[in-house]
């Protein structure tokens, strides 16, 4: 539990000047208001990431919060997130064209940072086995120049930049999806929904799930968010070549197939199927792209 109490009552037994000369010591303060305000979000929230714009950057050392953190923030979090844990990892990440920084202060009051996790000079922290609570979040850069940054927030890029679903040459659940995004209901119609999508791409479909067949593009072809009923939920593809399918389930699950839909086509079916984002990729064998139809269906 994060001391407020104890800074509040201590701040009251000091004298106004004394307050005044703590603050002046350059240390980020989480009992001020956020610059950009604050967020709600539990388990399982969507769109995800959530994703905030930050002008990045103060001048108040990262370093005053915890030895060996870098860069320069404001004195007041930029963004305090109020979040209800799940099951799953808590990631933080800022995408900016200059070199940003990244600190946190968790529910239990334990300071985390980063410089270029994410990739490039893009900060990252993942909070393994989040806990429910208070996260102060502060976005800092190298000398006294602000950079506009967007800050995202994610449960499903615990992986990302380690090798695993996001890292180079991985496929990417927190790209924007090549073919936009659908929203869907238990019960929609038409069914099935299709879209046609230019299957294919040079990353391979098994650097997000070992034993995933063909090649994708590093973003997803379609982002489903789906708010389930009590139907399975199946995903196929029609082409007049070889395709396979790889899907990133609300909880994290990668699901992939090759041939089950009969001939060359792929298919993927999933039981009792939870509400929230689906990244979809249709890939191929090789660097050919192949004009294929995404179906997304409840009755078959």
């Amino acid at each position: 539990m994060k001391t407020i109490a104890t800074a509040a009552i201590l701040a009251a037994l000091l004298s106004p000047t004394a307050v005044l000369a703590q603050k002046a010591g350059g240390a980020p303060d989480f009992t001020l208001e956020p610059n950009y305000g604050s967020v709600n979000l539990e388990a399982g929230f969507t769109p995800d990431p959530w994703t905030k714009s930050i002008l990045a950057g103060g001048s108040v050392p990262a370093s005053g919060a915890r030895s060996g953190c870098e860069g320069r923030v404001s004195a007041a979090p930029d963004l305090q997130l109020f979040y209800e844990a799940g099951s799953l990892d808590l990631t933080v990440r800022v995408h900016a064209s200059e070199d940003t920084t990244l600190l946190i202060n968790s529910p239990d009051g334990q300071w985390y940072c980063d410089d270029d996790g994410g990739g490039g000079l893009d900060p990252r922290v993942v909070v393994s086995g989040p806990q429910s609570g208070r996260y102060d979040i502060w976005v800092g850069t190298y000398g006294d120049s602000m950079v506009q940054s967007t800050l995202e927030i994610s449960e499903l890029g615990g992986t990302s930049g380690s090798g695993g679903p996001g890292a180079s040459g991985g496929p990417d659940v927190n790209a924007s999806p090549n073919y936009g995004t659908v929203n869907l209901r238990a019960g929609f119609t038409p069914d099935p929904w299709t879209k046609s999508i230019l299957a294919g791409g040079s990353v391979p479909a098994s650097a997000a799930r070992s034993g995933c067949e063909g090649a994708v593009s590093a973003a997803p072809d379609v982002q489903v968010f789906y708010d389930a009923g009590g139907a399975d939920l199946t995903f196929k593809v029609s082409a007049g070549e070889d395709t396979t399918l790889l899907i990133n389930t609300p909880n994290g699950r990668w699901y992939c197939d090759d041939d089950s839909g009969g001939a060359l086509d792929p298919k993927v079916v999933i039981t009792n199927p939870q509400s929230g984002r689906y990244d979809v990729w249709v890939g191929t064998y090789g660097d050919d792209m192949v004009q294929s139809t995404l179906q997304v269906t409840e009755v078959d």
